[in-house]
């Protein structure tokens, strides 16, 4: 592993454009064409159905690439590749869970919940257990999409000031004005097909620098970058041997499956992209073509990292941790120039702003349709679009403010949105498809009790309290996830059941019969499915040995 030895901006290669109009060229003609699209786009938008899910009409291919570039956003470029760069080999297990959960998208809910009419987890909440559970959902998603969101604006705060070396407090609020701008104007038919070509841009303006890079560094697959370092690896072997140890506990790799395969699940911005699909089979078809072009994007940011590990190790430079986000720039800065660096700027742009959209237009839904429906306002079509360009705005100005003070990695605010989603969402949310016998008791304490355990367990919350593992685990506050998800599911289960117990509560897991099985396509038939007791008993057997592995010390 690289020390980090090196704590100030004294390095022996090229860390800023020394020739900006190129790059800022690229820069701004990119700029121009997203806002082209979404001025062009805008005609479409005739209410917020057609705001926030383009009128359930994006193919499978532009559904894609948009929900792979939503997916990527710009920690693809720089936090994760920092993390690739310090955690390096066992972070692949990191995208092999991540790349599962758009699939458990569509098999656990999409089409379910599409029946149902829903297009966030607020509205499936309102239907499967009422107003106040409505309510703790809308507010969690708009947590949890800041979260997420403040790594994208820190993100594209520092682009700014490597491509302009502006103050980071002016360039974040920049950066919050163009993001914020783009997003209004464009709603989802916009950011669909904006967030397709984003993707492509991602892709090539990391894909094509590698070629340059990987042939200097002597790789005689070099056209092939997402293989193409193989014969460097014997190399690598030498000048950095413990590249390819798996060195973490194995609570590590299973709180990866459960942060990084789960928490996604509960993300409106990913399922929103599902929902925008024509048809059932249109959404089949986008995982299809997510998976295919997702995986091709992850493996040629791996030889990103590779190749940074590689050249520092093979020159003897050293990088302080804090500036790990920023090896891709170095990298081409060192051996493409100005200008090729000028378009990965542009590509990491461009994953800022395709992700960072969904998650303000998750937000915009929560707000303009989630709240007011929980409360049963009136409000015409007209005006609720107004409040979701309205909470954009608010959510930009929140964002721009929390970024202020940014945490070390960009991805740990990320990692932390993540844990939260899969403890305090996604149980609630695929459990409420699969069982009659949850209910909203059980609804309401299974997500306030995962919240505030990944909160209180979270060293960037209240600090000094821990989840049982030390370092770069902890810091990361992925261990926290370890005993939020399994007490969230023992929460929901057990206060559901004994919820029916309890004659003044009035639960009757028959009324919620009918719900269900129309959610899964089935006639009203008066036929009992998802109404035993039996698979959730064994769900909540299975998660007290994973609790008592989590509380274990690492």
């Amino acid at each position: 592993m690289i020390s980090p030895l090196q704590q100030a901006g004294e390095y022996p290669f090229q860390e800023t454009f020394n020739e900006l109009l190129i790059p800022v060229g690229i820069i701004l003609v990119m700029f121009l064409v997203f806002y082209g699209i979404s001025y062009y786009m805008k005609s479409n938008i005739q209410g917020s159905d057609d705001y926030m899910v383009a009128g359930r009409t994006i193919g499978p291919f532009v559904n894609g690439s948009a929900v792979s570039a939503t997916w990527e956003s710009l920690a693809t470029f720089m936090g994760v590749v920092a993390l690739m760069v310090q955690v390096q080999i066992p972070f692949l297990a990191v995208w092999t869970n991540f790349l599962l959960s758009i699939p458990l998208i569509v098999i656990l809910y999409g089409q379910t919940l599409r029946r149902l009419g829903s297009y966030t987890p607020a509205t499936f909440c309102k239907d499967r257990y009422g107003n106040t559970m409505s309510v703790v959902m809308a507010l969690l998603i708009v947590f949890v999409m800041l979260m997420y969101a403040l790594g994208q604006f820190i993100g594209l705060a520092q682009v700014a000031e490597i491509l302009f070396g502006w103050d980071y407090t002016l360039s974040l609020f920049v950066i919050a004005t163009l993001v914020t701008g783009y997003v209004v104007i464009a709603g989802m038919w916009g950011v669909s097909y904006n967030s397709a070509l984003q993707f492509w841009i991602m892709l090539t303006a990391a894909f094509i620098p590698m070629m340059f890079v990987l042939n200097q560094l002597g790789s005689s697959g070099w056209f092939f970058p997402p293989l193409g370092y193989g014969d460097l690896v014997p190399e690598m072997q030498q000048t950095n041997p413990d590249f390819f140890d798996m060195t973490f506990d194995t609570r590590w790799y299973f709180a990866m499956f459960l942060a990084m395969a789960l928490g996604p699940i509960g993300m409106p911005h990913l399922a929103q992209r599902i929902f925008t699909s024509r048809s059932v089979e249109a959404g089949r078809k986008t995982v299809f073509w997510f998976v295919l072009v997702t995986g091709l994007m992850f493996a040629t940011i791996y030889s990103v990292a590779f190749a940074g590990v590689y050249w520092l190790g093979q020159e003897g430079f050293e990088v302080a941790e804090a500036d790990f986000d920023k090896m891709i720039f170095y990298l081409n800065f060192a051996f493409s120039g100005d200008s090729i660096t000028g378009y990965v700027v542009a590509g990491a742009i461009a994953g800022g702003l395709s992700t960072v959209s969904g998650h303000m237009l998750a937000i915009s839904a929560a707000v303009a349709n989630d709240v007011i429906e929980a409360f049963e306002l009136d409000v015409t079509e007209d005006r609720k679009t107004q409040f979701g360009y309205a909470a954009v705005i608010g959510a930009g100005l929140i964002v721009a403010l929390l970024a202020l003070n940014p945490p070390a990695f960009l991805v740990v605010s990320i990692l932390w949105a993540f844990s939260i989603s899969a403890a305090a969402i996604t149980p609630v949310i695929v459990l409420g498809v699969w069982s009659a016998r949850v209910n909203r008791y059980g609804a309401i304490a299974s997500s306030i009790v995962g919240f505030a355990t990944v909160i209180v367990l979270s060293p960037h919350a209240l600090g000094g309290i821990g989840a049982g593992a030390e370092g770069l685990t902890a810091d990361l506050g992925i261990d926290a996830i370890m005993i939020a998800f399994p007490l969230s599911l023992l929460t929901f289960i057990v206060v559901s059941l004994v919820a029916e117990r309890i004659d003044s509560l009035n639960v009757d897991p028959e009324s919620n019969r009918n719900l269900i099985n129309e959610m899964h396509g089935y006639p009203d038939d008066n036929v009992d499915r998802f109404t035993s007791a039996t698979p959730l008993i064994i769900l909540a057997v299975l998660m007290l040995p994973i609790l008592w592995w989590g509380i274990q010390p690492w």
